[in-house]
């Protein structure tokens, strides 16, 4: 069982943290899915995801979506995601 630690970060501080249950192992096809979820419980604007984001994840253990990764204006400076895998 996989899990992310999610965390809204306000100048270089975490503000709000979930740890989100992916229930299966996370590969580059579903990363997706996972995020929009994390977004979700967060409430939360959902990021563009990239295929380079799933592989840094997948490769370095965390990824960092900024406000230019975003459509809609965000309220925090950063969405950090990082493996919690069990």
């Amino acid at each position: 069982m996989q899990k992310i630690w999610a965390k809204i970060i306000i100048n270089q501080r975490v503000k709000k943290h979930i740890v989100h249950d992916a229930g299966e192992k996370i590969e580059s096809w579903n990363f997706y899915d996972n995020v929009r979820q994390i977004a979700e419980k967060l409430k939360i604007p959902t990021p563009v995801v990239l295929n380079s984001y799933a592989e840094n994840f997948l490769n370095f253990n965390i990824v960092k979506f900024k406000q230019r990764d975003f459509l809609e204006e965000i309220n925090f400076d950063m969405l950090q995601l990082e493996n919690g895998e069990d």
